[in-house]
């Protein structure tokens, strides 16, 4: 460059000759053509350009034009970005510094982005001013946006790493597409779909769906606007151009000013066998050309988009595959539950009958060989029972469905009274059965329904292997002393080695083991396995062939290794154990010999169901209870068993006909199957529970389906008992028993607490104070006067609890000092704590917005002894005292800040009026007329309540000591207009003034002059004053009080407005200008011109 400076002809421009070039000119020079650094140098006032060496890469395509042009005619495309800084350079107080500014350069002929840092020296000439500026630059363009786009990359594989859908992959890619308007303005995603027909779009960003550009659907076999089926087909990018005319549409411009020309079509590419192709489509940069860089950076992005769309497809694919095994185990879930129901109930039928008959003692008993029949199949009724329930304690844990319940436990003792229930049968097989269950020092968290599984489960398999010796039961505690420990012993035929492995996989079974018989399942073992897994303890076996085996069951002390949910401090219902333990043990009897098991062994075992003839305590008086089973059999069965104990009974085969006749005639009992067609038991409870007339009857569900689940499910539905298939006659008579007891107490003491509520009414229905009672702890069920249900806008006979269920307490919410109330902390629930609650006051809210404020008082009810019996609360509504209170407070802060303002205003007046006053006469004088001003404007506004004043009647009384407002010397009009009470004593102080000032010195001082005063409304208040005709005008020397009242005091009263008062020759003008919020009166909060529209002022 120094070489092409030296040829270059400097005549033709301002700098002239090198020759005479300033000192300091041909210095920077030579700094400038000897470094590295991109630099430039504008001289003079046209600043003519020139640079070295390394500059040539940034000017581009403008080299060697640009050497010795102004700098204004190089960079005109920038000169609105760069002209500011060069005039602030070459004003010579300081130079200009920016990083990586945006310019948009025409280097090449075409506008470019380009990102630059540079700063603006000036130059001082040789005389000490500057002569021009010197600018280093550093061309940050690839680096800015790399970074950019690699942000954008990196926001792709963030923003889409946990999609697991096709669906969310296509939106975030969107959002993440959306972060960078500069390199992709807008973006179309494109799937192809499933049956490979048609191409859908997916996901868009920085385009409305609306636009023509934005084609929901596209065919693949033949021409569309885009070339996607070229692109999926080929798997290369093109380039679509002439966008504008292409789709008659403009496309989005994204973060620029002018919209792209060009989008980019990209393949997203297709992972996996199964992935389904797609397309990028990427408007492009406008001041960019689509080079490899570029293209590069669109293949990233849509690569990323393919690895989240196969991420979220294998996802799905995944997530059908476990719906798909979910499904199966669903039907077989639903298989065995029905075959549950299917087994249960004629087992009931058969078990129920059968043990009625064995255990008829009357004269017409059977004969001992029908009998001997019968007890065949009582025992084999009970094994199969055993059977089912295995199965379908599989079926559950496998489903995830059972639902236990883990009380603390004397687990020596139970255990001990379980595995003692076996001692018949080892007596009879010549065995010794040895317990040592000593107690344990604390109880053990266990399932007792689970746990009794376990435990004659693993007594039954002792009992099968062993021939001769012992079978022991030992309780105690680990090594450690953190578990119970479970030991069952047997001197048995032992386990093989290498069936050790295998022993608690379920339908495992030992080929050619030596028992006492070949039956089984093979899942014995297996369930005892998994029900200890659920207690979160373990099972472990040692055992040496022909020698015997020892089984150890561990469980964890403590509750905190089980689901906190499940566990419960003490047993909820009595569990019946005695016809689990007998199908066990019967069982094991059958497998003796028949000269060892055969004699009868039920007066043994601790029946379930043996029959009696009722007596009168245990018979019924004639109750009515209405029966739903949709088995015949199963119906009259249980008819004639509830008849038999003195029941008046109505059977139905569905809950429909069941729920219809209890509306018809409310039953003392309803006693349902839970499957049944038409209306289940559910249903049907349901129903019950949703009928205030039937809301309170006892309902008992017989189900067949079994588990702590189903029986949880129904007690949770609203049943009052729950028994399962099969069940026994007593069972079920104990039942129906227990649950009309119940009601029948339940009845009593409603009727007693509908006395006594009677009783209290009576009593406090003549004080005029709402009064509410609560009987318990936590205050859910409330009870008050007719005052209390008055101030809580609820019926009388309803619960007033605001701790009731959602739906059924008061709709209201309680306030202390506008925040809300929690409903543990209101005064009875607090008074029910034990708390004393005084002088409480708190705001009632309803749900149409209106309110009521009560002074609240609560106490607790204890008896003599100090025992807990209720709480009592009382309230005194005093929302008019409240409101009264209110509004005396508004009157006394309204008239305090009249009385000050005018005080304030007084003050001024006096203040300034003698500071001005040529003599204490004058003084007086000009005072006296002020205040009589200010008192015909307050005239005005006391005459409208100090709420507005028409600026018509302000103008009439501010002028008319002065001029009559009817003769031709005073002209005055405009709109109607309601000003605000400070505007019109504003506005009528500055008439005043401009009146006295009229009368002493201008147009009303001779008998010719006149004043015009209009003013309009629109956006702004506009008043004018007009003297003409006076005498003639000329500036006053000084400002007086009236001058400075107008000119300061008017925008200081009016915020943002404007007065121009000039003292013309002919006379005196006055513009007032002011915002019309300012001056317009609001009435109720609302602008008065505005109301109908609702805009507050």
């Amino acid at each position: 460059m120094g070489a092409r400076m030296r040829a270059h002809d400097w005549t033709s421009t301002p700098l002239g000759e090198p020759q005479s070039w300033p000192r300091s000119l041909k210095t920077a020079v030579r700094i400038m053509l000897t470094s590295r650094q991109p630099i430039w140098i504008g001289w003079g006032r046209e600043l003519i350009y020139l640079y070295n060496d390394a500059y040539k890469s940034i000017i581009g395509g403008k080299h060697p034009w640009a050497l010795g042009r102004p700098t204004a005619e190089i960079w005109r495309e920038i000169w609105t970005d760069i002209g500011p800084m060069l005039a602030t350079a070459m004003g010579g107080d300081e130079g200009t510094y920016v990083e990586e500014q945006l310019l948009i350069m025409e280097r090449s002929g075409y506008p470019e982005e380009t990102y630059y840092t540079f700063s603006y020296s000036p130059i001082p000439d040789d005389d000490g001013l500057v002569g021009g500026i010197i600018c280093a630059n550093t061309d940050d363009t690839r680096r800015v946006i790399g970074d950019r786009q690699l942000a954008l990359l990196r926001e792709l594989a963030a923003t889409t790493a946990e999609t697991r859908s096709l669906q969310e992959a296509c939106r975030r890619s969107s959002l993440a597409l959306a972060t960078d308007t500069r390199d992709v303005p807008f973006a179309l995603i494109y799937l192809v779909e499933p049956d490979g027909r048609e191409i859908a779009l997916v996901g868009r960003c920085g385009i409305d769906a609306d636009h023509p550009a934005a084609l929901a659907q596209l065919p693949l076999d033949g021409p569309a606007l885009w070339p996607l089926a070229e692109v999926i087909r080929e798997q290369k990018p093109q380039v679509v151009s002439h966008l504008a005319a292409r789709f008659g549409a403009e496309c989005p411009r994204g973060a620029w000013d002018v919209p792209p020309r060009q989008a980019a079509v990209i393949p997203i590419p297709a992972r996996g066998e199964t992935a389904r192709k797609g397309v990028l489509v990427a408007g492009l940069n406008p001041f960019r050309l689509f080079d490899d860089d570029y293209r590069n950076f669109l293949e990233l992005a849509a690569g990323e988009i393919g690895a989240s769309l196969a991420n979220a497809q294998a996802y799905e694919e995944e997530r059908r595959r476990a719906e798909a095994l979910a499904e199966i185990d669903r039907a077989k879930t639903t298989f065995f539950s029905n075959i549950s129901h299917e087994f249960r109930t004629p087992l009931t039928l058969m078990l129920g009958p059968i043990e009625d008959a064995l255990n008829d003692t009357s004269l017409t008993s059977l004969p001992e060989v029908q009998r001997e029949r019968l007890d065949v199949a009582h025992r084999n009724s009970l094994r199969l029972l055993r059977l089912v329930n295995s199965l379908l304690d599989f079926s559950r844990i496998e489903a995830g469905r059972v639902r236990a319940s883990f009380v603390p436990t004397n687990l020596a003792a139970f255990t001990a009274e379980l595995a003692s229930n076996f001692r018949s049968a080892t007596d009879r097989a010549g065995l010794r059965l040895i317990i040592a269950c000593p107690a344990l020092q604390h109880d053990v968290h266990v399932d007792r329904e689970m746990w009794e599984k376990i435990v004659l489960n693993l007594m039954s398999n002792a009992f099968k292997f062993t021939f001769e010796g012992e079978i022991a039961v030992e309780m105690g505690t680990s090594a450690d002393g953190k578990s119970a420990e479970l030991r069952v012993r047997d001197t048995g035929t032992g386990i093989p080695p290498d069936e050790l492995p295998h022993l608690f996989e379920r339908f495992h079974r030992i080929e050619g083991a030596k028992g006492r018989t070949f039956e089984g399942s093979g899942i014995g073992l297996a369930l005892v396995h998994e029900l200890i897994k659920q207690h979160g303890g373990a099972i472990t076996v040692a055992s040496e062939f022909a020698r015997g085996s020892v089984f150890t069951v561990t469980i964890p002390l403590g509750s905190a290794h089980l689901p906190a949910e499940r566990v419960a401090d003490r047993l909820a219902t009595t569990l019946t154990t005695g016809s689990g333990v007998e199908a066990y043990v019967q069982e094991a009897l059958r497998w003796l010999p028949q000269d060892e098991g055969a004699m009868d062994l039920r007066g043994d075992l601790t029946l379930e169901s043996t029959s009696e003839t009722p007596d009168a305590s245990t018979r019924g008086s004639g109750e009515r209870i209405i029966l739903a089973d949709d088995n015949t059999d199963l119906r009259n069965y249980v008819k004639r068993l509830l008849e038999a104990q003195g029941y008046r009974v109505e059977a139905f085969a569905d809950g429909q006909g069941a729920l219809d006749a209890a509306r018809h005639h409310r039953p003392d009992l309803i006693l349902s199957d839970v499957m049944m067609p038409r209306l289940d038991g559910i249903g049907l409870l349901g129903a019950l529970r949703r009928d205030d007339n039937l809301r309170g009857s006892p309902v008992i569900l017989l189900s067949a389906r079994a588990g702590e689940e189903a029986r949880v499910e129904g007690l949770e539905a609203g049943a009052d008992d729950y028994v399962n298939k099969p069940f026994s006659a007593r069972e079920l008579l104990a039942r129906v028993r227990a649950n009309l007891q119940l009601a029948r107490i339940r009845r009593d003491a409603e009727e007693i607490q509908r006395r006594q509520a009677a009783r209290l009414e009576a009593v406090v229905s003549t004080v005029p104070t709402a009064v509410w009672f609560t009987h318990d702890r936590e205050a859910k069920r409330v009870f008050g006067n007719a005052y209390g249900a008055r101030l809580l806008r609820v019926r009388p006979d309803t619960n007033m609890s605001l701790s009731a269920p959602e739906g059924e307490r008061p709709a209201c919410r309680v306030l202390r000092n506008r925040v809300q109330v929690e409903t543990s902390e209101l005064p009875l629930q607090r008074a029910a704590r034990g708390e004393e609650v005084a002088g409480e006051e708190l705001e009632l809210c309803f749900e149409d917005g209106s309110s009521v404020t009560a002074i609240f008082q609560a106490s607790p009810i204890v008896d003599a002894a100090g025992v807990f019996q209720g709480a009592v609360c009382a309230a005194i509504d005093i929302t008019e005292r409240k409101r009264q209170e209110r509004h005396r407070e508004l009157l006394v802060n309204e008239l305090n800040h009249r009385v000050k303002n005018t005080l304030t205003t007084v003050q001024s007046f006096a203040l300034q009026t003698l500071r001005n006053a040529s003599s204490l006469a004058e003084g007086r004088k000009a005072f006296d007329a002020r205040l009589i001003a200010l008192s015909k404007a307050h005239d005005v506004l006391v005459r409208e309540n100090w709420e507005s004043a028409e600026l018509r009647e302000v103008v009439t009384e501010a002028l008319a000591a002065h001029a009559e407002p009817e003769s031709a010397r005073l002209n005055f009009g405009g709109p109607d207009l309601r000003m605000r009470p400070s505007a019109a004593l504003a506005i009528s102080m500055a008439l005043h003034e401009l009146a006295t000032n009229a009368v002493k010195h201008g147009a009303l001082s001779n008998g010719s002059g006149t004043v015009d005063l209009a003013w309009k409304v629109d956006d702004r208040f506009e008043l004018c004053w007009t003297e003409l005709g006076g005498p003639a005008v000329a500036p006053p020397s000084r400002r007086g009080f009236g001058t400075r009242l107008i000119q300061q005091g008017l925008p200081h009263e009016f915020g943002g407005a404007d007065v121009d008062l000039r003292f013309a020759p002919e006379g005196v003008v006055c513009v007032i200008r002011a915002p019309l919020h300012e001056i317009r009166a609001s009435l109720g909060g609302f602008d008065i011109a505005t109301m109908a529209v609702g805009r507050p002022s």
